[in-house]
């Protein structure tokens, strides 16, 4: 049994006047369950939309449509779906007398003391009057990037 498409009208198994969207159906289920409290519907393990009585319940179960995908997860042996990759031999390491740990130097080496003329750093733990004071100095000697002179 294939699943409903989203705008297939289905019956409530609590009121047979009721006919539902099958995307709607497990809102309708939630009401109308508080409305005939003293029903004797059970709700299907696999599917909340499958509402059966408590007699056919145990039957339900080992025909539900929806009990496949737990089959499927309870009988799959990992062996069967493994496949075997036979392993292959490393290939043998090429010598090299190259070692890039021996000339470990770094090329790039930071003036902390120079700040980029183009970057407005904001001061932390400043009150706000002074970092005010200092983002205002930093706008009259701020230079945008590219301007080289």
């Amino acid at each position: 049994m294939a699943d409903p498409r989203p705008n297939q009208m289905m019956t409530c198994p609590y009121n047979a006047a009721h006919q539902v969207e099958h995307y709607r159906m497990h809102v309708h289920l939630q009401k109308c369950r508080k409305q005939y409290p003293k029903n004797d519907k059970s709700t299907c393990p696999f599917d909340a939309t499958h509402i059966v009585s408590d007699v056919e319940l145990d039957y339900h179960v080992s025909v539900c449509p929806k009990r496949s995908m737990l089959d499927n997860q309870i009988y799959v042996m990992d062996d069967e779906f493994r496949p075997t990759v036979d392993i292959q031999g490393t290939a043998d390491c090429v010598p090299c007398e190259e070692n890039w740990e021996d000339n470990c130097e770094s090329s790039y080496k930071p003036d902390l003391s120079v700040k980029a003329p183009h970057i407005i750093k904001k001061i932390k733990g400043a009150t706000p009057s002074e970092r005010r004071k200092a983002r205002m100095e930093a706008i009259k000697t701020y230079k945008p990037p590219g301007n080289s002179q």
